[in-house]
């Protein structure tokens, strides 16, 4: 079930509890407060499972505080979706619940399970139990169709204008129409898909585990170029008119989407996986090397590397100003995009699961970063209200009189 911490807002991160012994557990110091501008929500990308690759003008407080923390018990059998107004959960009891991530507040429960990573389109909420694909109405949670594929789907499905797209285990990509489910196109791939499926406005783009990329078109499935890399493709990402692929062969490459044609590539210390990001000039990326790095996005020119304190668990999240990084550490850190200096880190109460969602600024709450940790503790972070000061006029109480103070002060 469901259950609110409630908690008094301060503004920051609450410290650290105190022990047994009554002294307060070691903490690392306080962060310091950085205004994190201009965070990204391009309106497609910020439908898929990793933040969005693009900045728009929005202002975040970093790290801020707890806005809304719930502990869910047992955690979620799969990571959550996102769109722009909910968190959607799927639970081991089989029920998907969309939270309301102004509020932290449940806005409805419906039967599912899903085997797979959902995704939500902010219309509809899509996932797959096995071989059924199904979709729901993510206002309502009310069942919208349920297809089945004939084989087990084997990663989150892939949102696109058309409908979803769904990889199945035998390593085959099907589009499901949004309105009824209907099959638009199956595409077989000629190898195991291992990377989660780039989408753009007219094509989709599979990663093989053979080290090949498929541009697919989304009007009839049917494969408009082939690109072989060095190995096993782990990540894609669209941003512009640049495919940034990672692999495991170190390195990152830029393709040119309308050819697959290797714009530039550049090696690391480690796997490069996950998603990438851009604020337009540079494309920020993470590896196994436990390395941040910023490229110049048309040239790749590094711009600068820094050192995370652990591994990324994704690819970052762009905030303007400031890249954020989940590691295997219970932390987010946030560099700036300019020179990669660490500006500030936010402490959790778990290791994070996945990239942070960056919300865009609503009527009930600011910008902020949605994310859920180890042992089932889904959270918002950003500006917290404090509340107002109020000068007393009246000092509140009895006055008493002058002679009655020594005995009251004698007896405490």
């Amino acid at each position: 079930m469901l259950k609110p911490l409630l908690t008094y807002y301060t503004g920051v991160i609450p410290g650290a509890a105190k022990t047994s012994s009554g002294r307060r557990a070691r903490t690392a110091p306080r962060p310091r407060r950085a205004t994190l501008r201009r965070l990204g929500a391009a309106a497609l990308a910020a439908l898929l499972s990793g933040p969005a690759p693009a900045a728009d003008a929005q202002e975040l407080a970093f790290p801020g505080g707890v806005i809304w923390q719930v502990r869910l018990e047992p955690p979620p059998a799969q990571l959550p979706a996102f769109d722009t107004g909910s968190a959607y959960v799927l639970l081991p009891d089989g029920h998907v619940r969309a939270i309301d991530h102004a509020t932290g507040e449940t806005r409805w429960t419906s039967p599912a399970s899903s085997t797979v990573r959902p995704a939500s389109s902010g219309r509809h909420l899509v996932g797959a139990d096995g071989a059924a694909a199904w979709a729901i109405d993510a206002a309502s949670g009310r069942d919208v169709w349920r297809h089945d594929l004939g084989a087990v789907v084997s990663a989150a499905p892939a949102l696109t204008a058309a409908g979803a797209v769904f990889v199945t285990g035998g390593g085959t990509l099907v589009l499901l129409a949004w309105a009824d489910g209907r099959e638009l196109w199956r595409a077989p791939m000629p190898a195991q898909v291992s990377a989660p499926v780039a989408v753009g406005a007219d094509r989709v783009w599979a990663g093989l585990a053979d080290g090949r990329v498929l541009a697919i078109g989304l009007a009839d499935g049917a494969t408009a170029w082939t690109r072989t890399l060095g190995a096993r493709i782990l990540g894609m990402t669209l941003i512009g008119d640049r495919l940034f692929t990672g692999s495991a062969d170190n390195f990152l490459y830029a393709l040119k989407s309308s050819d697959g044609g290797i714009a530039w590539r550049w090696r690391t210390g480690g796997d490069v996986a996950g998603h990438a990001v851009s604020d337009g000039r540079r494309v920020y990326f993470t590896s196994l090397d436990a390395m941040l790095r910023a490229h110049d996005r048309r040239h790749g020119d590094m711009r600068w590397q820094r050192p995370l304190a652990s591994r990324a668990v994704d690819g970052p999240a762009l905030a303007g100003a400031h890249v954020i990084v989940a590691g295997v550490s219970p932390e987010l850190r946030a560099f700036r995009t300019s020179d990669g200096g660490m500006e500030a880190f936010a402490p959790l109460p778990g290791r994070p699961l996945h990239a942070p969602f960056i919300a865009p600024e609503s009527a009930a709450a600011p910008v902020r970063l949605v994310l859920l940790t180890a042992g089932g503790h889904l959270m918002a972070i950003g500006q917290t209200v404090e509340p107002m000061l109020v000068p007393l006029d009246v000092l509140p109480g009895r006055k008493l009189p002058p002679e009655v103070l020594p005995d009251i002060i004698r007896k405490n």
